[in-house]
């Protein structure tokens, strides 16, 4: 039986776009077990993407989150405003791609299970994620606080996730430009 809330300590947010849970203590270790009970959480959930939010709620001024994503899933490229972003690989392979603001992609990286297994966007970049193997797990680190309907921004020139098709052939060019080295 899968209970994060024992191994520890945390509370899930019901609130939250994602399955998400929030750290109840202030000295947390993750191990591999710790993120083989998310990726069996998430499993159980319909293969939803899932993260266990190091800091102890939205407020907080650094967030720290271990972050399960899964390739199937299209994640719409956004900036923070005057927010960074770094992501470390725990488990899997992730390209991530930095956007000129007309977007044309500025830089992109495969990140994980290589020499390569960190990456940053630095303040008021347009970045994306796209797995590359079926699930990824990474440690995402950037400033709070959470500013819910305030905190990403998306751009016109990237398809919303209404249209499913038109996402995955998005998706698909830019894993076509990280794969073609353009």
């Amino acid at each position: 039986m899968v209970n994060l809330a024992q191994e520890i300590g945390v509370i899930q947010d019901r609130a939250a776009r994602s399955l998400s849970y929030y750290c109840t203590e202030d000295i947390v270790g993750i191990d591999d077990g710790i993120v083989e009970q998310l990726l069996q959480v998430s499993t159980k959930n319909d293969y939803c993407d899932a993260r266990i939010c190091l800091h102890s709620g939205p407020d907080d001024s650094f967030h720290e989150a271990i972050i399960l994503q899964y390739r199937k899933h299209y994640y719409r490229p956004h900036i923070h405003p005057n927010k960074g972003e770094s992501c470390h690989i725990i488990r899997g392979q992730l390209c991530f791609f930095v956007f000129n603001d007309d977007g044309t992609v500025a830089d992109k990286r495969v990140v994980g299970e290589s020499d390569s297994v960190m990456y940053r966007a630095g303040v008021d970049r347009w970045h994306t994620v796209i797995p590359v193997t079926d699930f990824v797990v990474y440690h995402e680190s950037k400033p709070g606080p959470y500013l819910r309907n305030r905190d990403s921004v998306f751009p016109h020139w990237a398809p919303d996730s209404l249209d499913p098709k038109e996402s995955r052939r998005y998706m698909d060019h830019l894993l076509a430009l990280a794969e073609d080295g353009k």
